[in-house]
Parts: structure tokens; C-alpha cells; sequence
């Protein structure tokens, strides 16, 4: 796998075919911001994360800074010493972190930003005031204009009266920040701040996107998910949102946040849209769609032809699907409610068809709930159930496909499923090399840790078998979990 990451680089891949997994762009942030809530447990300039062998220096003025190094520190000062000053005054202010980045914006701005320039290519670069803004858009939103005045008392403590911009510049501020900023994720793909990059503001949407976004600690690396003969930056696509919802909610979450109607091959494909909202056919098992406005029976079946559904079914199935919705709008991602789930899951069954996008996503949820609880012979149980889905959302190349099968692999390798572990972690391993990149955490430590334990066993396995031929027999379903759950814990303690 090659990984290019500097401008020339990038000038030569302009000049010759692109593989699928090359980095075609490497984005320095313009402006960064880390969340409040994870101050402490990552470095604020290049966000490297606590570990035993490297402590974080505190900020000496405010307390409120880390740096992982000197260099860090005097690097994270342009963006720091102003508010550093406003803390030192106010030692129990809080202000909002949306605040405290659009303060750091405007700085950044006045500080000769508006001059800063970041190329592409050789043809191509990008400054500030090339970043499309939505100004009108956003002036009439009325909720966006409630936001940027709940923002204000907290801009003039850490800006100043002195230093605000006119109200116009500031709602351009505002819509640039809100249409062109990225969440920045870790090493573990877990959200902890925002950012702003100006090459990578370049890149448009695509539900079905050809690209991908990772981070290298404050870096924006964007990758090829595609092969191409010569690359076309007017082509290039990355996606802004989480393609697993269905066509309505995705065109409802582009024009709200970025003011604008998604018009990609996804968004056109009108069966993709219908498999989303599915139930069984009693008769032969296909999906059959199921329209929740309409009134009426259900059917017939596309595939047997079957019309024989229950009366009620329209009705169970909205409100099933309410209850899934209500428990989605409320989830705690890093760790959801394992009762509800397995509530919400329970009242699916046999209701809904195991490519509806409702039950995909309860599947799915009710996994991570199990899965890090370590019950690891259920959640087998629901990641084989919700293979067929995931791979249909999100298509076989896709990062966060290969995510879910480097999940389905350990859950395998901790059922003695060695053969299985190691074909699924080895998908798993082209796929995340592509989009994330060899050099990624997840990657090179965690990917790699998996597959040498996978293919150690799977050998260990096939030496059995060789040694004890017909009479050696595979462990019961008791004595399967029992080793399970001894090899986690031996993992666990190396």
C-alpha cells in the first residue's frame, strides 16, 4: 500500500494513474478546536493521546491546555494565548466550544489568515475566502441565527468589542465554519474536536463517495476508495454523512446542514430507497416493500406474488418502527442501554426483513451493546444475522464495512471460529488499508494483533486435525464459550 503525503506527492499522482488506497490529498488545519470535554486526554495541537510513556504538560498560565511536548506548546500558542489570558482572568469560565472556535477563526483572520493559501495541485489551491459561506442561506434560517446569538456574550469575552466583526462578516464566519468543517476523530475513530482545512473544503459530496477522510493526529488525509486512470479533482467525492440512513433522511440532513439536494446515483436508485422499509413475504421470504403513509393491505409480493399479509401488519409495523426511531433519536453510541435494545430487537422479529434499514441498525446497536460487555457468543449470533445488511448499506469496498468485519472476526476468533476469523480479518484487512491506510492505529496494531492470533490458532487447528484425524472432535457450544472466555482473558492480560 503506498502512502504519498506531501504536495509533491500530489503533484505526481496528478500526472499518473491512481490506485484505490493511495492518499490523494494531506490538509493542514487552518483552524482547530478540542471538544471540552476530552481536554486533558489528548495533546491541543496535535492531538496525539495520553499514553503511560508520554504525560501531558499542562498550560502554566490557564490550566486548561495539554501539549505532549515543548515544540507542540510554542506550535498551539497562536491559537491558545488569547483565550489563555480570558481563563486566567475568569479562572470558572466556560464558554461554549462553538464559541471559543469561532473566536479562534477570527484571530486566526486577523493574524493575516486571509492571505494563507493551500495548494491542491499544481493547478488548484485554496484560500479563506474561497470557502462557500451560504450567507443567505443561513441569514434566513431562523434557527441558525438563534445559534449564532446564543454564541455572542461568549465572543465578546474571549474576542472583544474592539476586535468583532461587523454582524455580515460574522454570519459569513458562521456559515463557512458550518458548511466547511470537519469532525475531527482519533486514532480510534472516536469524535473530539473540529477543524477547519482549506484544500480539503474543495471536495463535494456523494452519498456513494470515491473517496475517504481519516486523520493522522491534526492532519486530514483523504484516500481513494476507486482506481484512476488519470485523477479528476472535479470527480473526486467524499461523503458527509452516514450513508446507512435512507433517502429521505439523508436529503433532509444535506439541505439542512449544507444547503444543498443530493442528486448522486444513491439518491436516484428508487429500489435501494424501497428494500429500505421492508417486511418478509410469509410465502417465499423475499422483501416486500411497505409504504408506512399508505393505507390499506400490504403486497403482493414482487417475488411469488403472495397478497396474503395480515390486516394489523401496517399497523405493528409503524409502531415498531416508532419505538426503534424514539430509541435511535436518544443513543448513547459508546455505550447503549442493553435492555432497550434487546426490547427494540425482540418486537422486530419476523416483522421486519433482515435488509430493512430499521432492523439493520437495531441489529447493529444491540451488537456494540454485547460486544462490549464481551458476550461474545450472542453477539456471533447478531453479526452473522446482520452481515447481508451491513454489506449492502455500505457496499463491499467501504471503510466502514471492513470495520464491521474486523468486529465479526474477533467475535469469531473468541468462538474458536479460527478459519472464519482469519477470511473475515483478512477482508477486513484490504479493505481498512485502503480507506484508513497501513499506518493507522486500528490498522497496524489492533487489524495485525487479530490476524496473527487468527492464523496462530487456525494453524494450531489444522495440526489437531492432522494428529488425531477422525477422532478429534470440536469442542461443544459450553465448552466453545468457556475457551472463548479464557482466550479473551489471556488477550486481555498480554
Amino acid at each position: 500500500m503506498r502512502d504519498y503525503i506531501s504536495l509533491r506527492a500530489q503533484a505526481l499522482l496528478a500526472k499518473k494513474p491512481v490506485k484505490r488506497g493511495d492518499v490523494i490529498l494531506t490538509s493542514k488545519p487552518f483552524c482547530t478546536l478540542l471538544d471540552s470535554s476530552v481536554i486533558g486526554c489528548y495533546c491541543e495541537y496535535c492531538f496525539v493521546s495520553f499514553v503511560k510513556d508520554r504525560l501531558l504538560m499542562r498550560c502554566s498560565g490557564c490550566g486548561r491546555a495539554y501539549y505532549c511536548s515543548e515544540m507542540c506548546r510554542d506550535l498551539g500558542r497562536a491559537l491558545h494565548w488569547r483565550e489563555c489570558a480570558v481563563f486566567r482572568r475568569r479562572p470558572n469560565y466556560q464558554p461554549k466550544d462553538s464559541a471559543r472556535f469561532l473566536a479562534r477563526l477570527i484571530w486566526v483572520l486577523k493574524d493575516g489568515g486571509e492571505a494563507r493559501v493551500e495548494k491542491i495541485d499544481d493547478k488548484r489551491s485554496r484560500r479563506f475566502k474561497d470557502l462557500v459561506s451560504h450567507r443567505r442561506e443561513v441569514n434566513r434560517d431562523e434557527e441558525q441565527t438563534r445559534n449564532l446569538d446564543s454564541l455572542m456574550p461568549d465572543l465578546r469575552q474571549l474576542v472583544g468589542k474592539r476586535a468583532m466583526p461587523t454582524r455580515d462578516y460574522l454570519l459569513e464566519i458562521f456559515g463557512k465554519v458550518r458548511v466547511n468543517s470537519f469532525c475531527l476523530l482519533d486514532d480510534r475513530l472516536t469524535p473530539i474536536g473540529t477543524s477547519l482545512y482549506l484544500a480539503a473544503s474543495y471536495i463535494d459530496h456523494d452519498c456513494h463517495a470515491n473517496a475517504f477522510v481519516t486523520f493522522f493526529r491534526n492532519k486530514l488525509v483523504v484516500r481513494s476508495l476507486v482506481d484512476w486512470p488519470n485523477l479528476d479533482w472535479s470527480r473526486v467525492r467524499i461523503s458527509y454523512l452516514d450513508i446507512m440512513n435512507t433517502r429521505a433522511y439523508r436529503q433532509d440532513y444535506l439541505a439542512h446542514h449544507y444547503y444543498f439536494t443530493c442528486d448522486c446515483r444513491l439518491c436516484r436508485d428508487d429500489a435501494h430507497d424501497r428494500l429500505a422499509s421492508t417486511v418478509p413475504c410469509g410465502s417465499c421470504g423475499s422483501p416486500v416493500h411497505l409504504d408506512e403513509e399508505a393505507e390499506g393491505a400490504v403486497g403482493p409480493c414482487d417475488a411469488c406474488c403472495n397478497k396474503s399479509f395480515p390486516d394489523n401488519l401496517r399497523q405493528d409495523y409503524r409502531r415498531v418502527a416508532d419505538l426503534t426511531r424514539l430509541h435511535l433519536k436518544d443513543l448513547n453510541e459508546a455505550n447503549p442501554d442493553l435492555e432497550v435494545w434487546m426490547e427494540v430487537v425482540a418486537a422486530q422479529e419476523g416483522l421486519m426483513h433482515p435488509l430493512n434499514l430499521l432492523r439493520a441498525k437495531a441489529l447493529d446497536t444491540l451488537l456494540m451493546a454485547i460486544f462490549v460487555r464481551q458476550g461474545w457468543h450472542t453477539a456471533w449470533g447478531l453479526a452473522k444475522k446482520n452481515h447481508a445488511a451491513m454489506r449492502h448499506y455500505y457496499g463491499a469496498k467501504h471503510p466502514t464495512y471492513g470495520l464491521f468485519l474486523m468486529k465479526l472476526g474477533k467475535i469469531e476468533l473468541c468462538n474458536l471460529a479460527f478459519s472464519d476469523a482469519f477470511e473475515h480479518l483478512r477482508e477486513a484487512e484490504e479493505i481498512l488499508e485502503a480507506g484508513l491506510g497501513s499506518n493507522h492505529r486500528l490498522v497496524f496494531d489492533d487489524l495485525t494483533w487479530l490476524l496473527i492470533q487468527a492464523s496462530e490458532e487456525k494453524k494450531i487447528q489444522i495440526q489437531r486435525s492432522l494428529i488425531y484425524g477422525n477422532h478429534f472432535t470440536a469442542p461443544s457450544s459450553c465448552q466453545q464459550h468457556a475457551e472463548a472466555h479464557s482466550h479473551a482473558h489471556a488477550r486481555g492480560r498480554s
